[in-house]
């Protein structure tokens, strides 16, 4: 396991897709990767239609101050 896979993430300030926007099934999370300024990249993956979708995710702006 990767250090940065074992770190728990910083509450979000936008939710995450739950649910695949072309045939609505649920998503699920292949991978977050660490972006820029705390935001997340992450890569899910329809349990339907089997399309990827990326999702950005900005840090709150209270877990910048941690």
């Amino acid at each position: 396991m990767l250090e940065s896979e074992s770190k728990r993430a910083a509450p979000a300030t936008a939710t995450v897709l739950s649910d695949c926007p072309q045939c609505d099934a649920p998503l699920a999370v292949l991978r977050v990767i660490g972006g820029r300024a705390g935001s997340e990249y992450w890569t899910l993956r329809c349990t339907r239609c089997g399309g990827i979708h990326l999702d950005i995710v900005k840090p709150s702006p209270t877990s910048r101050a941690v």
